[in-house]
């Protein structure tokens, strides 16, 4: 893993060296220097990108604003008060995901559908559609169709939340569509670092992204629920050992973002003592596995050393998309359709594939578990928040998604969050957009902006409205 980094920060410069103009690039052409990438060089990082952004700066964020976390020192003490100023999420919008995932990606694309390579152009519009669709997630509004064009389109328009989801079901479809059939003269193996090349088990991972992106929009098309549980119990992943997962390294150059920043930062990020109590009121066993007492504070990682903690190990393995999402998404589902039985039996079974994924005995749990849900008044809510203790560590902003989605779990927003960028001091329904739009993309931000009916954190996206 460590000689596939180091390698990829050279591609990074050779795919950097061919963005400039016609011009230009004949009076600075370097002989030593080769101008083209192969396919199998250029798929490892876009994927390690990809999965980073997942537990980087916007994840962490979340997870302050769904009080899993707590800031304790630096800015994670205003973000717990909701100060998310406008460059709190610049270097994830301009270098993480348009210059970094999605750039990856979509030369990935290109490239492969001029080689005839399509397992290629699959697995990279499957990147392509879950950078995007987290995006919009965190954003609402964002380019789209007008991005990625270089030199081009270096001031692209903003496609609408709704042509967003659209997109990102397009290019879902589209990657089903490539890896359907022969690979052609080139396919992935080793430098798949999820499924070495396993078309079948990609094209699995695209429908269960259908699934959660149609979720997300359920609040706007009612009549996609039944669609949704069609793919999900016919279409995507239906084990643990199928879902996407990428292990992460052991050294600071390729491990964990969740580890990295405890290295990074220590002691400025600690578990929210709400989280911590509401855990160890249902004698949770995930308890010892998420988090350590240190005699003051609950942390997830402590004095450099990440212990069994098991989210926040430097090589922990971290899902794109987890079977429990399906099952929990399948429990909602099954509640909607007046099937109280199978609501039931779906969240017993991600509750228990949970358990098993963190390692830990869950049997006294299930059972109470069980009973609980039976003598519930609001068997929404218990899904939800079991949903929302499932998610720590591995899918943060699936978690805030589900909540402007539902409401659930109940939180009271923090007492200091009325704020300018907060109005109202409720728990914040959007990211504010980042700086470097308003500096160098002005005119196509404001009429994003005012297209929404603002922009500031009070503002609840087209979806979960």
């Amino acid at each position: 893993m460590n000689n596939i980094i180091k390698s990829l920060f050279f591609v990074g410069l050779m795919l950097f060296s061919t963005a400039c103009g016609d011009t230009l690039e004949e009076i600075n052409i370097d002989p030593t220097r080769p101008t083209d990438v192969d396919l199998n060089l250029m798929l490892p990082e876009a994927i390690s990108q990809t999965i980073f952004n997942q537990g980087t700066n916007p994840a962490r964020v979340a997870g302050i604003i769904m009080q899993q976390f707590l800031g304790f020192d630096a800015q994670q003490v205003a973000y717990t008060d909701y100060v998310l100023p406008d460059v709190t999420f610049n270097n994830y919008w301009r270098t993480g995901l348009y210059a970094g995932s999605l750039r990856s990606a979509q030369l990935i694309v290109d490239k492969a559908e001029a080689e005839d390579a399509p397992y290629y152009a699959g697995i990279g519009k499957i990147l392509l559609a879950a950078g995007y669709g987290d995006a919009t997630s965190y954003f609402g509004d964002i380019p789209f169709s007008d991005a990625l064009k270089g030199i081009e389109g270096l001031k692209p328009a903003y496609d609408t939340q709704e042509q967003v989801y659209a997109g990102v079901q397009a290019l879902l479809d589209a990657a089903i569509s490539d890896l359907s059939g022969d690979s052609g003269p080139v396919r992935p193996e080793a430098d798949d670092l999820i499924f070495s090349g396993d078309a079948a088990s990609w094209i699995a991972t695209a429908q269960a992204l259908k699934a959660r992106y149609l979720m997300q929009t359920i609040k706007r098309n009612s009549g996609a629920a039944s669609t949704i549980l069609n793919i999900i119990k016919n279409e995507a992943f239906q084990a643990a050992n199928a879902q996407p997962n990428f292990t992460w390294g052991t050294a600071q150059i390729d491990n964990n973002p969740l580890a990295k920043f405890g290295v990074d930062r220590p002691n400025t990020l600690v578990i929210d003592n709400r989280f911590a109590a509401r855990m160890e009121a249902a004698s949770d066993p995930r308890q010892a596995a998420y988090m350590l007492f240190n005699g003051s504070d609950y942390v997830y990682f402590d004095s450099g050393s990440d212990g069994q903690l098991v989210w926040a190990q430097n090589n922990s393995t971290i899902p794109l998309i987890s079977l429990e999402e399906l099952q929990f998404m399948e429990a909602e589902l099954e509640l909607m359709a007046g099937d109280d039985a199978a609501a039931k039996a779906a969240l017993l079974k991600a509750v228990t594939t949970n358990m098993a994924q963190v390692g830990v005995d869950g049997t006294d749990y299930i059972a109470a578990l069980d009973a609980a849900y039976d003598a519930a008044s609001d068997k929404h809510e218990v899904i939800m928040n079991e949903a929302y203790t499932a998610y720590y560590g591995q899918a943060f902003h699936q978690t805030w998604a589900n909540y402007r989605r539902t409401g659930y779990p109940n939180l009271t927003p923090s007492p200091n969050g009325n704020i300018g960028l907060n109005p109202g001091g409720g728990i914040p329904k959007r990211y504010i957009y980042p700086i470097s739009e308003s500096e160098t993309n002005a005119s196509n931000l404001q009429a994003a902006v005012d297209r929404q009916g603002g922009a500031l954190m009070n503002v609840a996206l087209w979806s979960f409205q």
